[in-house]
C-alpha cells in the first residue's frame, strides 16, 4: 500500500456535512474522496490538502508537519491550497469542475467540488491499442480549449493538463479538474516536492522553478494529451528534446487518419520552445481552421464513453493559482462567447419554461391543486402519523395497503406486424426508434444516480431509527394513545420532538425523527404487510431520497413524494423473472423515455405512459437481435423487420 493510501482518511469519516465513503484519487499534494452530502442528499468529491513527503495524518485523524522544520511550509501550502479554492470557486464554465466551497478541519484543509461521474482520458487511452477516433479528438480538443479559454481570459493557469485530469463524464462533456498551480508553487518554496509536473506532458520551461510561464505552457500540456489520444503514446519528454529533438510530426505520421489543420496546430502547440507555440488559446485556435468550429459557435462537444468502462470511474480534482498579470492575454473568442450567452440566455430560460409547463402542467395542477389518488395503482400509502393523546382514539385509521407495486414481466414481443413496404416509411421508423432509445439511456442514467443516493440516503435513515430504538435514548419519555398505540422516545410538551419509535395497535411501526408530533427527517416504517421504507420524510409522510421494499416481491429506489415513487428512480421484482424499470416516475409509474430490462438479456429502450411501452422504441430479445419499432399501450404495434 502506498504512503499516500496510508494516509487517508478511513470510509465513514464524518466531515461536518459530508461523510467520505471511497477514496478516488490521491498523489504526493492531497487525497481525494467521494462523499455524501448529507444536507443536500448527493455525491460530492472532496480533496484533502495533503502533502505527505513534510506532513503526516495523526492516530486522532488531524493532519501535521513531520517536524518543526517543516512547520513553515506547511501552512504555506495550506494557505496556497484555499488560494487555489477561492480562485476555482468563481469559475461556472461547462468544461470546468464547479467548487462548490472549502473548509479548514482536522489542521488542513477541504475543497468540495461536483462529483463528476465519468472516466478519466488516461483510463479511457489505457485500454489495449485505444486511440481516440477523429471525432472524439476533436470533440476533446473543443472542450479543452473552449475550458482553457475561460480559465486565462481569467487571469489563471492549470498548469497540470495530463489525461489523468481531464474526464470525460457519462454524458459525453470533457471536464478539466485538478488544478495544479500550488504544487508549482510549493514546488518553488521548498524544492521537496516530488510531484509537481508529470514529464510526458510538461513543457520545458516547468522544469525551471523560475522558467516563465504562461498560456503557451498550458497549450504544450493540451497538445500533449491530444497526442497521445491520436497516436496512443505521449510525445518524447521536453527534456529528452534538448539538442537533438526527436519528435516526430503527427501531420506526418498520421496524415492517414485526421485532418491535415487539427495535426499541423498540435505539433505547433508542441514547439519545444515557449516563443515558438501560439501564446494564446485564441491564436492557436486558429490554426486548427475548420477542424473545429468558431469560439463563440462552438456547441457543448460530446465523447463517446466506451462501454468497457461503464463501471467504474476516478475523478480527481483540484484549484487554480493567478500567474503575474503581464503573462495572460484576454481571450477576445472567450469574451464573444459570454456577451452571445448573455444576450441569449433569457431567450432560452423562456423557451424551457414554455416546454416545463407544457409537459408537467398535470403534475403542477396536482401539486398545489389536489387531485384524486389513481386508486388502481399499487403503491405504499402516505403514512399516517400517530398524532391523537390518549384520551382520543387514533385521529384516521390507516387503509389497507395495497399491493406493492411491481413491473409486470412484460411477454416476448409478438410476431410483428408486417412492415411498411415503403422502405423510407421504414428508415424513419428506425431512426425515431433509435432516437427514442438513446434517451431512454440518457435518463436511465440519471435514474441509476437517483437510486444511488436514495440507498446512501436509506443507509443513513436506518442508522437514525437505530438510534431512535435505543432504550438508553437521552431524555426519552413513554407516550400512550388509543387503539393500542404508543410512543417511546424524545418529546416537548406531550408532542413527539426528537428521536422515537411510535407502534400502532395494529403492529405497524415508524422510528426516526420527529418534530411537531409528525416524522421529519430520516427514519423508516414497516407496515402490517411487512413494507417497508426507509428514506426521507416530510410532515409525517415518506417524501424524498429513500428505498421501498416488499421482501422477495419488489424495491423500488429514488425519490418519493408522499410513499409513491416521483421522479428519477428505479423499480424491480425480486421474484422471477426479475423486471427492472429505470427512468423517470409519475405516481409509481414509469412515464416518459425510460428502459426496462428482463432477466438477464432482454431489454427494452425507449418510451412509457402510465407504466406501460408506449411510442418508439428498441427491444432486445434473449438471443441480443434488436428490432426497432412502435408500442401502444404496452403492445408492439409497428416494427422494422
Amino acid at each position: 500500500m502506498t504512503a499516500e493510501h496510508d494516509q487517508a482518511l478511513p470510509v465513514g469519516t464524518q466531515l461536518g456535512d459530508y461523510r467520505l465513503d471511497a477514496l478516488i484519487g490521491h498523489g504526493g499534494f492531497g487525497i481525494t474522496y467521494r462523499a455524501f452530502d448529507t444536507q443536500l442528499a448527493k455525491f460530492v468529491a472532496i480533496k484533502e490538502y495533503m502533502p505527505v513527503e513534510f506532513a503526516m495524518r495523526r492516530p486522532d485523524g488531524t493532519v501535521a508537519p513531520r517536524s518543526a522544520r517543516y512547520g513553515d511550509d506547511f501552512a504555506w501550502g495550506r494557505e496556497r491550497f484555499l488560494d487555489e479554492a477561492r480562485a476555482l470557486a468563481r469559475f461556472r464554465h461547462v468544461h470546468i469542475v464547479p467548487v462548490l466551497r472549502y473548509f479548514e478541519a482536522n489542521g488542513t484543509a477541504y475543497t468540495v467540488m461536483e462529483f463528476e461521474d465519468g472516466h478519466s482520458v488516461a483510463q479511457i487511452l489505457r485500454q489495449p491499442g485505444r486511440r481516440l477516433q477523429p471525432e472524439e479528438v476533436r470533440s476533446l480538443t473543443e472542450g479543452m480549449l473552449s475550458g482553457l479559454g475561460a480559465v486565462h481570459a481569467q487571469g489563471f493557469l492549470h498548469r497540470d493538463i495530463k489525461p489523468s485530469n481531464v474526464i470525460v463524464r457519462r454524458d459525453g462533456v470533457p471536464i478539466l479538474i485538478d488544478f495544479g498551480a500550488a504544487r508549482q508553487a510549493m514546488g518553488g518554496r521548498t524544492r521537496t516536492l516530488t510531484s509537481i509536473l508529470t514529464p510526458q506532458y510538461a513543457p520545458i520551461e516547468q522544469y525551471a522553478m523560475d522558467g516563465k510561464q504562461g498560456p503557451w505552457t498550458d497549450i504544450y500540456s493540451t497538445a500533449a494529451v491530444l497526442h497521445h489520444a491520436i497516436a496512443g503514446f505521449p510525445p518524447p519528454e521536453a527534456v529528452s528534446r534538448v539538442g537533438s529533438d526527436p519528435y516526430r510530426p503527427l501531420a506526418v505520421t498520421h496524415a492517414d487518419r485526421f485532418d491535415g489543420s487539427m495535426l499541423a496546430a498540435i505539433d505547433r502547440g508542441l514547439a519545444f520552445a515557449p516563443e515558438q507555440r501560439p501564446q494564446t488559446i485564441s491564436e492557436w485556435r486558429t490554426l486548427f481552421g475548420a477542424s473545429l468550429p468558431r469560439a463563440e459557435d462552438a456547441p457543448t462537444q460530446r465523447m463517446m464513453i466506451e462501454p468497457a468502462l461503464a463501471g467504474s470511474s476516478s475523478p480527481r480534482l483540484g484549484g487554480a493559482s493567478r500567474p503575474p498579470t503581464e503573462e495572460i492575454e484576454t481571450q477576445a473568442p472567450v469574451t464573444r462567447q459570454k456577451g452571445f450567452a448573455r444576450r441569449r440566455l433569457p431567450i432560452v430560460l423562456l423557451v424551457l419554461a414554455a416546454i416545463a409547463t407544457w409537459k408537467y402542467a398535470p403534475q403542477i395542477r396536482e401539486r398545489f391543486l389536489g387531485t384524486p389518488q389513481v386508486e388502481s395503482q399499487a403503491a405504499l400509502p402516505a403514512p399516517v402519523p400517530v398524532t391523537t393523546p390518549v384520551t382520543a382514539p387514533i385521529a384516521t385509521p390507516r387503509e389497507t395497503p395495497p399491493a406493492a407495486s411491481t413491473p409486470t414481466p412484460v411477454p416476448a414481443v409478438p410476431t410483428p406486424t408486417p412492415a411498411a413496404s415503403d422502405t423510407s416509411a421504414q428508415k424513419a421508423l428506425v431512426d425515431q426508434a433509435q432516437r427514442s432509445a438513446g434517451e431512454a439511456r440518457a435518463l436511465a442514467e440519471r435514474a441509476d444516480e437517483a437510486a444511488l443516493a436514495a440507498r446512501a440516503m436509506a443507509g443513513e435513515a436506518r442508522i437514525v431509527a437505530a438510534r431512535a430504538g435505543r432504550p438508553d435514548l437521552e431524555n426519552g419519555e413513554r407516550l400512550t394513545y388509543g387503539g393500542g398505540a404508543s410512543y417511546v422516545g424524545q418529546a416537548a410538551d406531550g408532542k413527539r420532538q426528537g428521536l422515537g419509535v411510535a407502534e400502532l395497535g395494529n403492529g405497524e411501526r415508524q422510528a426516526g425523527d420527529w418534530s411537531a408530533d409528525r416524522m421529519n427527517g430520516l427514519g423508516t416504517v414497516r407496515l402490517t404487510d411487512d413494507t417497508r421504507y426507509a428514506g426521507q420524510w416530510k410532515d409525517g409522510q415518506s417524501t424524498g431520497l429513500g428505498i421501498r421494499e416488499k421482501p422477495g416481491v419488489e424495491r423500488s429506489e429514488g425519490n418519493f413524494v408522499g410513499g409513491r415513487l416521483e421522479g428519477f428512480g428505479l423499480q424491480r421484482t425480486l421474484v422471477e423473472p426479475n423486471v427492472v424499470r429505470a427512468g423517470e416516475f409519475h405516481a409509481d409509474l414509469l412515464d416518459g423515455p425510460g428502459v426496462e430490462r428482463i432477466g438477464e438479456r432482454e431489454r427494452y429502450e425507449g418510451g412509457f405512459r402510465n407504466g406501460q411501452r408506449n411510442g418508439y422504441g428498441q427491444y432486445t430479445d434473449a438471443e441480443g437481435k434488436t428490432r426497432a419499432g412502435r408500442w401502444a399501450d404496452g403492445k408492439l404495434a409497428e416494427s422494422a423487420p
